[in-house]
């Protein structure tokens, strides 16, 4: 197996899971039905349990209580028998079709003595043979209160038993799960950082960060204009700067000396206002005097717009709007 199918393979488990859902189908529907009644007998024997242990903590009719643990202890032996036909049912299709006591020789001994001590596992094996409702009735309080614990967990492994290929299955799934989440969290590691990486190394190589700029007027409200050269201050959150309402209002960035670039991002105003930002277009001068148009926005942008064009080499850069308005933007970025 090549490497990279070796790793896949780690990851999804697609042979592995192939393996034990092949092993969890030879099982047979029939398996599979005779093991769901072993289920169904379980939880009804533990919700009688718990209504006995109800009776007795309420100080209920003694008679409800005997009852209770009876129904249990029987549910308990039928949980315990249903559960030995399904494991006897791949080799016999037959089992589990009337109740046949031989069944009950294929219990293997060391669940037996696991669920009962040595001396009583014998009495434990009488009452699954021999077992009924009016038997465990019967028997005195302490008695009937031991065996019907035994018989639970009796029951219990025998159920954990016949789960084992559905629990193989289910933790192969669950160890895809854990696998292919991993992978995903350390694919949105890389995806994060990626994007961290991009956004330093533009920061770094933006030319506008701490460049001077200035603006062909100021609106006279602070809370919308930052103090050059930043762009981001606490009076603001929405705009670094805005002009008066004028024709073709404009900032200007002085990049201190004559700089090579080829894209200039903008972003708009983040609170509203979208529109007044359009038709924009941002000129460039080596001399203050003369000014050459490298990039155009016509249509609204409500986010960023990124204006790249052939490199050209300029110690200013202005963004101007072609019309009648406030002009605002949230961050200006140039870059080589």
């Amino acid at each position: 197996m090549s490497r990279a199918k070796h790793f896949f393979e780690w990851f999804w488990r697609g042979s592995l899971l192939a393996d034990k859902k092949r092993s969890l189908a030879e099982l047979g529907a029939r398996a599979k039905l005779l093991a769901q009644r072993a289920h169904d007998a379980a939880n009804m024997a533990l919700n009688s349990a718990e209504l006995a242990l109800s009776a007795d903590a309420s100080g209920g009719a003694r008679s409800a209580e005997s009852l209770a643990e009876a129904t249990a202890s029987e549910l308990y032996r039928q949980s315990c028998y249903w559960s030995l036909c399904a494991a006897a049912a791949p080799a016999d299709e037959s089992v589990g079709s009337s109740y046949v006591e031989a069944v009950w020789d294929t219990l293997d001994d060391r669940l037996l003595q696991a669920a009962a001590p040595t001396e009583r596992s014998e009495l434990l094996r009488t009452s699954l043979s021999k077992g009924s409702f009016v038997y465990f009735a019967e028997l005195p309080k302490s008695e009937r209160v031991t065996l019907s614990k035994e018989l639970r967990k009796l029951a219990e492994s025998l159920l954990v038993k016949i789960d084992e290929p559905t629990r193989a299955v289910n933790l192969v799934l669950l160890q895809r799960t854990w696998r292919l989440g991993l992978l995903f969290m350390l694919a949105l590691v890389v995806f994060a950082g990626a994007i961290w990486e991009r956004r330093t190394r533009e920061a770094r190589s933006d030319l506008a960060r701490g460049a001077a700029w200035r603006t062909s007027s100021k609106f006279t409200d602070e809370s919308l204009n930052c103090t050059s050269p930043a762009q981001e201050c606490s009076e603001t959150s929405s705009t670094f700067f805005c002009t008066k309402q004028e024709n073709d209002p404009w900032i200007e960035f002085d990049l201190g000396s004559e700089r090579s670039f080829s894209t200039v991002q903008v972003e708009n105003r983040r609170d509203c206002c979208a529109d007044r930002a359009v038709p924009l277009t941002v000129e460039v001068s080596e001399d203050h005097r003369k000014w050459k148009t490298v990039a155009r926005k016509d249509d609204e942008f409500k986010t960023t717009w990124r204006g790249s064009f052939t490199p050209v080499k300029a110690r200013w850069v202005r963004l101007r709007v072609h019309k009648l308005t406030h002009f605002h933007l949230a961050r200006v970025q140039i870059f080589p």
